[in-house]
């Protein structure tokens, strides 16, 4: 099995990713247009793929020659959308932990003692 690629390969790859990238990012700005709120999981993982295709869009060579930004700004921005991704979870964990109700009933409510 041979796995060499081809460095030509690699940009046109780089391109089809972020191609995938807009249409998960379409799908979550649509959903969170249904929903109407900021505070929605869609919402924010949209904001997330949006700062991440941004990252991927500006990591392209081609396009960044042109704009003339630091090739190290797509990497950055990546960074910054995976710090984000994390203060959502972490955010989302934390208040999910506040609202837990007692779900276990007390030993005399269950049906193991008839």
């Amino acid at each position: 099995m041979n796995l060499d690629l081809n460095p030509e390969l690699i940009p046109s790859m780089s391109i089809i990713t972020s191609i995938l990238f807009l249409v998960s990012l379409a799908f979550f700005v649509l959903l969170s247009i249904k929903f109407k709120s900021i505070r929605t999981f869609q919402f924010q993982i949209s904001l997330f793929i949006g700062l991440y295709v941004l990252g991927e869009i500006i990591e392209i060579k081609e396009l960044a020659a042109f704009l003339s930004i630091p090739e190290s700004l797509g990497s950055q921005i990546h960074v910054g959308a995976t710090i984000f991704l994390t203060f959502i979870i972490w955010i989302r964990f934390y208040y999910s932990e506040k609202g837990i109700k007692n779900l276990v009933d007390s030993p005399a409510d269950t049906d193991t003692q008839k």
